[in-house]
C-alpha cells in the first residue's frame, strides 16, 4: 500500500491539502468555550420567604422539602441552608442521571408538598446548573459624581441589559447595585385625626382607584364593541388628586399627605474603587465562540464609551484567561516542540532538510486534528486543548522515528523507494501499538466518577484524535517528502558499513551495555532500591486535586457577626480598603443583599463580599494576611474568609469547601445543637492548632400581639399588623404602573428608631379611640442561629476545618462518644481528594492491564509485555522524585503528566524491544540482538526524550497562570523521561538478558 502511495505524490500531497483545508474549516467552526458543555449533576431549589427568620423557614417548609425531596431518583447527596427571609437546597446527583428529568422529578415533588407549605410563601425555584450559567466576566458600571442611582439603575435595565443580551453570544446578563422607585405617602395624622379618618382609609381610597376590570363586550344592532374599564393609577398627581369624603365634603389625598417618589430603602449595594456602581455578570451561549463573544462586547463597550462619556464601563474577573492560556500553550509547545526537534535533528543529522520536514509535518497534524474534533462534536476548550498540547509532543515523536528509521535504511544501501517503504513498514507496527498504548493510559481517565470523568473524555478524544492524525501523516506524507527529497538527502547520508554489527559493539555506548550486562543482577537490584526509595516519597506529597495557583486577586468574605445596617456595612468596608492602602489597586465590593437572580445564596445584610486587585509588587498572600489582622484586631467577632479568588475549576468541582467539615447532630431532637453543647470542641480544637469556623448567632427582636387586650379593646390584630407595617415602611397597598415598570406605592412614615417609633405610635380600636400601639405589643430579644445547615440526616452544627490533619476525625469521635444525645459525621474536600486519588489508582491499574493485552497481542508473548511494562513504574518514580524535589503536589495535573511520561516511555521500550525480537529472529544471538537493538534505536530514543523535555523546559522558567497550570506536568514528564530513557536504554536492556538466563534460546 506505501508503496503505491509513494509512487503517486501528487495525489498524496493533494489529499493532504484537502485535509488541511478542511482542518481549518472545521477549526473555524467550532465552538470555544472555557469547558466542555456538560451537563452539572446539580439542581438547586431556592426560597424566598421575606420578613421570616431561619427557624421559622426551617421548620414550615425546608424541612418538608429537604424530606420530601430524599425520593428523587440517583440522589446521591442533598444540603440545605436556611437564612432570614431565604433558603436553599442543593441536591448533587451521581453523573450521568438525566439533568433533564431530574429538573421535571424534582418540580412534581414540590408540586406534591406544595399544599403542606405555607399559603403566603411563593413556590420554590428550580434551577438546573450548567456550565454555561458561570459567569464570563464581571462589568462594573459606574456613574460620574453628580449622577441619579435611579436613573442610572432604569438606565442599566431597559438599554443597557437589552443592548448586550442583544449579542447572539451572549445568553444572559445578570444586574446588582440596582435602586428601586417607591411611592412614600406619609400621613399627616393630625388632620386625618381632626377629619376622623384614619390610614385604613387612606389605603381604601388607593385600592378603590387602582382597579382595572375585565373587559365588556357590547352588541349594537350588527355590530360588537369591547368596553374596557380602567381607573389605574399611573402618576404621581393622580395620586395626589385622587378625592377623598371626609364628613360632608371632598377633599384631595394630597391634602392629607405627602407623596413623593423615592429610591426604596436599600438591603444591599456595590462599590467599584469605593464609588456607587452597578455590577453585571456575562454568561455565555453553550455554543458560542468564547472569541466571537469577547471581540464583540469589546466592539460594544467601546460604542457604549462614546455615546455615554459620563459613564465608565469596566471588565474584571475575567474567566477566559484559562483559555487565553491554554492556547498560548498550545502555541508555545508548537513553537517550541518545532524548534527543539530542529536544533536537535540538526545536530544529529548534520543538515537542515530532515528537521525542516519534521518542523512542516506537524503542523499539518495539528491542523488535520481539528477537523477530527470537528467530526467528534468536541470544543475548543481547556480540556480538549490540553489533549492537544501533549499530542503535538507525540506528533514530533512518531515523526523522528519514521525519518530516522528511513535514513538508517539509506545508509544501508537501499534505493529511496525502496529505504522509505521498508523503513515506514517496520516500524508502523510498534508506532501502532504505541498510539495504542498511549489511548489506552488517557482512555480510562474517562471512568472517573463525577464531572472529572466527564470533562476529561474531551482529553481522552483529542489525544486519540491528535495520534491518529501524527501516524497518518507519519507514515504516509513524510515517506512521500522524504523520496521526493531523496536526491538531496542521499548525499548527505554517510553509508553504513555492511558489517554494522561489528560497530555497535563498539564505542562508549557499548561498553556501557556490556558492563551493565556482565553486572546485571547486582544492578537491577540497585535500581530497584531507588525505585522504591522515590516512591517512599509519596507519602510526603501533599495531594490535592488541581495544583494551586497564582491568583490575580484576593476574595474577602466577611460576615460582621453584628445586627448593623446597610449603611455601617458601607462604612467598614470603607475603612477597611483605607486600611489596605496602596495594596489593593482596583476592588470590587458588594455590601449586603445582593440582587442577582442566579445568586445561589442570598447573603444577609451584614455581610459583605469584596474582590481585591493589588498591584505589582503585592501578593495575593501578603494582602490576605494583612486584612486579617486588621478584622481580628479591629472586629475580633466577625467570621472572615479571605482566599484567592475563584477561578472555573473552583466553581465546577467545588475546591472552595474546607478540608475538613465536622457535621454534629442532636439525637434527642430535630433541631440544631446548642453552641454551648459543642464549644469543649472548638476549644479543644483551638487549642491543638485549629482555626475552626463555626455557625454565627444573631439577636432579633420577636414582637408578639397581646390577643386579650386586643379584644378586651376591640382592635382587630389585622389591624395592630397594618399600623406595625405602616409605621416602619413597609406597608405596600398598591402598584402604580407606568407602561415599564411596576412602582410600589408605600404607606409609612419617618421613623426615628424603633423603641421611640413604637412608643409615639397609635391604632384605632372599633369606636374610633386611639389608643397606645405598645398596649397591645409585647417586645423580646431572641438569639438565634444565623444560618441552619441540614443534609439527609437533618440539622446539624458545622464545625469546618481549613487545615486538615491525620487523627483529628478519631479525636472527635473519641469527644463525641463522651456527650449525651450528640452524633458525628465528616465532610470536607479531604475526602474528595482521597476518592480522586483512589480512582486515579483503579485507573491507572486498568491502563496496565490494557497495555499488557496490547503489547502482548503485539509481541506474541506473555513474558516481553511484562518486560516492556518494567519500564513504567521506573519512570513513574523518576517522576515523583522530581515533584518532590520542586515542591509540586500530587494532583491531576501531575498525575496526567506521569500518565503522558509513561506512554512515552513505553513507547521506546516498545521500540527496543521490538528491534531485539526482530533481530533474534534473524538469527542473531541474544548478545548481538542487544547491542544491535541498543544501536539503531539510541538515536531516535535519545531524540524523542531531549525534544519532548527541551520543549517542556521552558515552562519551568515561565510565570502566569498557563504556566503554574503546566508546572506539575512539566516536572513530572521530565523526571520520568530522565529515568525513563536510561531505562529503556540500560535496564530493559539487562531484564531482558535476565529473562534469557531463565529460557535460554528466547
Amino acid at each position: 500500500m506505501l508503496r503505491f502511495l509513494l509512487l503517486r505524490p501528487v495525489a498524496v500531497i493533494m489529499v493532504t491539502i484537502g485535509l488541511c483545508i478542511l482542518g481549518v474549516v472545521g477549526a473555524r467552526l467550532l465552538p470555544v468555550s472555557l469547558l466542555p458543555d456538560v451537563a452539572i449533576p446539580r439542581i438547586t431549589v431556592q426560597l424566598e420567604y421575606p420578613g421570616r427568620s431561619a427557624r421559622e423557614i426551617e421548620e414550615s417548609a425546608v424541612r418538608l422539602l429537604r424530606n420530601g425531596l430524599l425520593q428523587v431518583g440517583k440522589l446521591r447527596d442533598i444540603r440545605s441552608s436556611t437564612r432570614n427571609g431565604s433558603a436553599s437546597i442543593a441536591l448533587e446527583f451521581a453523573y450521568g442521571v438525566n439533568t433533564n428529568l431530574v429538573f421535571i422529578e424534582v418540580n412534581e415533588k414540590i408540586d406534591q408538598m406544595i399544599g403542606q407549605l405555607p399559603r403566603d410563601l411563593a413556590r420554590p425555584r428550580v434551577v438546573k446548573a450548567n456550565i454555561s450559567d458561570l459567569p464570563v466576566f464581571y462589568l462594573s458600571v459606574i456613574p460620574g459624581r453628580d449622577a441619579e442611582m435611579l436613573q442610572l439603575s432604569e438606565f442599566a435595565r431597559s438599554v443597557l441589559k437589552r443592548r448586550i443580551e442583544q449579542l447572539p453570544e451572549v445568553a444572559f446578563a445578570d444586574l446588582t447595585g440596582l435602586s428601586e422607585p417607591e411611592i412614600l405617602i406619609r400621613p399627616d395624622y393630625r388632620r386625618l385625626e381632626a377629619l376622623n379618618l384614619t390610614e385604613q382609609d387612606l389605603s381604601r381610597v388607593l385600592e378603590e382607584n387602582n382597579l382595572q376590570l375585565g373587559g365588556i363586550l357590547l352588541q349594537d344592532g350588527h355590530y360588537q364593541y369591547a368596553i374596557r374599564f380602567s381607573s389605574r393609577l399611573q402618576s404621581l398627581d393622580d395620586i395626589r388628586n385622587l378625592p377623598m369624603k371626609a364628613g360632608e365634603r371632598l377633599i384631595n389625598l394630597g391634602e392629607l399627605a405627602t407623596v413623593e417618589l423615592q429610591a426604596s430603602p436599600a438591603r444591599g449595594s456595590f462599590r467599584h474603587n469605593g464609588r456607587p456602581a452597578l455590577a453585571m455578570t456575562i454568561r455565555k451561549q453553550a455554543d458560542a465562540s468564547l472569541f466571537a463573544l469577547q471581540d464583540a462586547f469589546r466592539i460594544l463597550l467601546d460604542n457604549l464609551r462614546k455615546e455615554y462619556p459620563e459613564l465608565s464601563f469596566e471588565v474584571s474577573n475575567d474567566q477566559t484567561e484559562l483559555l487565553t492560556a491554554s492556547i498560548r500553550n498550545l502555541l508555545t509547545s508548537l513553537g517550541y516542540g518545532a524548534l527543539f526537534a530542529f536544533l536537535i535533528l540538526f545536530l544529529f543529522f548534520r543538515e537542515w532538510r530532515t528537521p525542516a520536514l519534521i518542523s512542516m509535518v506537524v503542523p499539518v497534524s495539528l491542523v488535520i486534528a481539528f477537523f477530527g474534533l470537528y467530526l467528534a462534536g468536541i470544543s475548543v476548550n481547556t480540556i480538549s486543548l490540553a489533549g492537544l498540547i501533549l499530542g503535538v509532543g507525540l506528533m514530533i515523536d512518531n515523526s523522528i522515528i519514521v525519518i530516522e528509521n528511513i535514513r538508517q535504511q539509506l545508509r544501508l544501501g537501499l534505493p529511496p523507494l525502496e529505504a522509505c517503504a521498508l523503513g515506514a513498514d517496520e516500524v508502523i507496527r510498534p508506532l501502532i501499538s504505541s498510539a495504542l498504548t498511549t489511548c489506552s493510559v488517557f482512555l480510562p481517565l474517562v471512568f472517573l466518577s463525577g464531572l472529572a470523568g466527564a470533562l476529561f473524555y474531551d482529553q481522552a478524544i483529542s489525544i486519540t484524535i491528535a495520534l491518529g492524525a501524527s501516524l497518518l501523516v507519519a507514515y504516509v506524507l513524510l515517506p512521500v517528502l522524504v523520496r521526493l527529497m531523496s536526491r538531496r538527502l542521499t548525499g548527505k547520508i554517510v553509508p553504513e558499513a555492511e558489517n554494522w554489527l561489528a560497530s555497535a559493539q563498539t564505542g562508549w555506548f557499548a561498553r556501557s551495555v556490556d558492563w551493565v550486562m556482565r553486572y546485571r543482577y547486582p544492578f537491577l537490584a540497585g535500581v530497584t532500591a531507588l525505585a522504591l526509595g522515590a516512591f517512599a516519597l509519596l507519602n510526603r506529597l501533599p495531594k490535592e486535586q488541581f495544583p494551586k495557583l497564582t491568583r490575580q486577586a484576593l476574595e474577602l468574605a466577611v460576615d460582621w457577626n453584628e445586627n448593623i445596617s446597610l449603611k455601617e456595612n458601607e462604612a467598614r468596608i470603607e475603612a477597611l480598603l483605607r486600611e489596605s492602602g496602596g495594596e489593593v489597586a482596583t476592588s470590587l465590593s458588594f455590601a449586603g443583599e445582593q440582587q442577582f437572580l442566579l445568586e445561589e445564596q442570598t447573603p444577609s445584610i451584614n455581610e459583605s463580599r469584596l474582590f481585591l486587585y493589588p498591584p505589582d509588587g503585592v501578593t495575593v498572600e501578603a494582602l490576605g494576611r494583612h486584612l486579617s489582622a486588621w478584622l481580628n484586631t479591629g472586629y475580633p467577632g466577625a467570621a472572615f474568609s479571605a482566599t484567592p479568588i475563584k477561578n472555573l475549576f473552583d466553581q465546577v468541582f467545588g475546591q472552595d469547601q474546607p478540608d475538613l467539615v465536622i457535621r454534629i447532630q442532636s439525637l434527642a431532637d430535630s433541631r440544631t445543637p446548642a453552641p454551648e453543647a459543642v464549644e469543649p470542641l472548638t476549644e479543644t480544637l483551638m487549642k491543638e492548632g485549629f482555626q475552626p469556623a463555626v455557625p454565627s448567632v444573631e439577636t432579633q427582636y420577636a414582637i408578639r400581639i397581646l390577643q386579650e387586650k386586643a379584644i378586651l379593646y376591640n382592635v382587630p390584630q389585622s389591624r395592630i399588623f397594618d399600623r406595625l407595617r405602616a409605621l416602619f415602611n413597609a406597608n405596600r397597598v398598591v402598584s402604580l404602573e407606568t407602561g415599564a415598570q411596576a412602582i410600589p406605592v408605600v404607606l409609612g412614615a419617618d421613623s426615628p428608631s424603633f423603641f421611640k417609633a413604637i412608643n409615639e405610635a397609635g391604632v384605632e380600636n372599633d369606636a374610633g379611640n386611639r389608643l397606645p400601639l405598645s398596649y397591645f405589643i409585647e417586645i423580646s430579644k431572641e438569639t438565634g442561629y444565623k444560618t441552619i445547615t441540614g443534609d439527609q440526616t437533618g440539622e446539624a452544627y458545622e464545625v469546618a476545618l481549613g487545615k486538615y490533619r491525620p487523627g483529628v476525625e478519631a479525636e472527635v469521635r473519641e469527644w463525641v462518644a463522651g456527650q449525651k444525645d450528640l452524633g458525628v459525621h465528616f465532610t470536607g474536600q479531604v475526602f474528595t481528594d482521597r476518592n480522586t486519588i483512589r480512582e486515579l489508582t483503579a485507573v491507572f491499574a486498568v491502563a496496565l492491564a490494557l497495555l499488557y493485552l496490547i503489547l502482548a497481542a503485539q509481541f506474541e508473548s506473555l513474558i516481553l509485555p511484562v518486560v516492556v511494562l518494567l519500564a513504567v513504574p521506573l519512570g513513574a518514580a523518576g517522576s515523583v522524585a522530581a515533584l518532590w524535589v520542586s515542591g509540586q503536589s500530587l494532583n491531576l495535573v501531575s498525575l496526567i503528566g506521569i500518565t503522558v511520561m509513561s506512554g512515552i516511555v513505553v513507547n521506546d521500550a516498545i521500540l527496543k524491544v521490538d528491534m531485539i525480537k526482530r533481530l533474534r529472529g534473524q538469527q542473531y544471538s541474544l548478545e548481538e540482538a542487544i547491542h544491535g537493538a541498543g544501536y539503531r534505536r539510541i538515536r531516535p530514543i535519545l531524540m524523542t526524550t531531549l525534544t519532548t523535555v527541551l520543549a517542556l523546559a521552558p515552562v519551568l522558567f515561565s510565570s502566569g497562570l498557563g504556566a503554574e497550570l503546566q508546572w506539575p506536568l512539566a516536572w513530572a514528564v521530565i523526571g520520568g523521561l530522565a529515568v525513563g530513557t536510561l531505562s529503556s536504554l540500560y535496564v530493559i536492556p539487562a531484564i531482558y538478558r535476565a529473562v534469557g538466563d531463565f529460557r535460554p534460546g528466547k
